[in-house]
């Protein structure tokens, strides 16, 4: 197999958390002072990277911490019913049997994390890197590679966004996008990823194939 590590984002990428999200979005707004937005303006964001998301909402970068601090209270507080994605599970379950280490890379907190990925799932996982670190994913990533003895070349982050792939780059590692998540697939595809799985059930053969 060309991996022995699969790091995977969790908001979008293995949890259909944004439902959720855009039901608390306008108390968020309310609560830091930014820009409310309608349907079709989230739709032409999901177009958009990070950088330019937060420059349409009028939020300024410091206030970023306090906000995703505040969501993740929320989320925590509310115990939303949040789902994995349909056949996430029976597909990282493929993955594993396949012999690839997995681990979850996410600014969303740990327990968060495995509350919505339940006991089964969570335990399909060899290693969590999760809660918000100052120095992004890539600092995340570098971790991981030192923590497990994975050459970058070897693992692979899964995500939905177009920061993703910025982080997975700087992290020397390959990068796979998810066409089901937040940033459109056209989104992700022009920002030049290693690799895009356009269905959850296409997971496995994406990730253990061998060329």
């Amino acid at each position: 197999m060309k991996y022995d590590l699969a790091a995977f984002d969790f908001d979008g990428t293995l949890a259909d958390t944004m439902p959720w999200f855009e039901s608390v979005l306008d108390g968020v707004a309310d609560r830091y002072g930014f820009r409310k937005v309608d349907a079709a303006e989230r739709a032409q964001l999901r177009h958009r990277n990070a950088h330019e998301i937060l420059k349409y909402l009028g939020i300024p970068a410091w206030k970023m911490p306090a906000i995703m601090a505040h969501v993740r209270q929320l989320m925590r507080d509310g115990a939303p019913g949040l789902q994995l994605f349909d056949g996430i599970a029976p597909a990282l379950g493929r993955v594993r049997e396949a012999g690839l280490r997995l681990a979850v890379v996410s600014s969303n907190s740990p327990d968060n994390v495995r509350r919505a990925l339940g006991p089964q799932t969570s335990q399909l996982f060899d290693d969590y890197e999760c809660g918000i670190d100052m120095f992004g994913k890539a600092a995340k990533l570098k971790r991981l590679l030192a923590r497990h003895r994975v050459a970058p070349q070897r693992c692979i982050l899964v995500g939905d966004e177009m920061r993703d792939i910025d982080a997975a780059r700087k992290a020397g590692v390959r990068v796979a996008a998810v066409a089901w998540g937040y940033n459109h697939v056209d989104a992700l595809r022009g920002h030049g990823p290693d690799e895009i799985i356009m269905h959850v059930a296409d997971l496995p053969a994406v990730l253990t194939r061998t060329d």
